[in-house]
């Protein structure tokens, strides 16, 4: 006779769980997938970037974007201008020699134009903004190191800033929560 175990609660491993000193094991896998619960429990890492430093993040996109849209239209509406008044311009700006550009050479022309426009509007997307910002945080980090009043007299030990990414967001705080036993906080706030 067969014997018959029925699956229960204590004959369940989770995902991730490892048995360790046995010499054998039967198993049935069920409820695989990403339906499961622990599978939709089961979360990435959020990203600890600030609320600040992702608006900053988006409009530099889209600053960029705009630069990019404008260096476009700058450089097909040049090349078209160009192309349609050359022998006008060509005596004093030297541009060619009194052909109209077609073909490859306008795709070229455009190209150079385009260029030219992206040098001209480099100085719009704000990338010394980021470098500020960092300079910010890093001079707030030893301001708060500084601080005295958050000085922790029990362990003799002053405030140590182990990330200056989080330091705009300190001023949002708006609770505080505490257990009532004080086993986590040790009854020291």
């Amino acid at each position: 006779m067969k014997e018959q175990y029925k699956i229960e609660f204590q004959n369940i491993l989770l995902r991730g769980a490892s048995l360790k000193n046995t010499e054998f094991i039967y198993g049935v896998v069920c409820f695989t997938g990403h339906d499961t619960k622990i599978m939709k429990n089961s979360s990435s890492a959020r990203s600890k970037r600030s609320r600040i430093e992702r608006m900053t993040n988006s409009q530099i996109v889209a600053v960029f974007i705009m630069q990019v849209c404008c260096c476009l239209f700058g450089a097909i509406f040049g090349t078209f201008w160009l192309s349609y008044n050359l022998e006008q311009v060509n005596d004093y700006l030297r541009v060619s020699d009194g052909q109209i550009p077609s073909g490859a050479d306008w795709v070229f022309d455009a190209l150079k134009r385009f260029g030219t426009w992206i040098l001209i509007f480099t100085n719009t997307v704000p990338i010394s903004l980021m470098v500020t910002l960092e300079v910010v945080k890093f001079i707030q980090a030893i301001f708060i190191t500084w601080d005295w009043k958050i000085y922790d007299i029990t362990k003799d030990m002053p405030t140590r800033v182990q990330s200056s990414n989080l330091n705009e967001e300190l001023g949002q705080i708006t609770h505080v929560f505490s257990d009532k036993t004080g086993t986590l906080t040790c009854n020291d706030m």
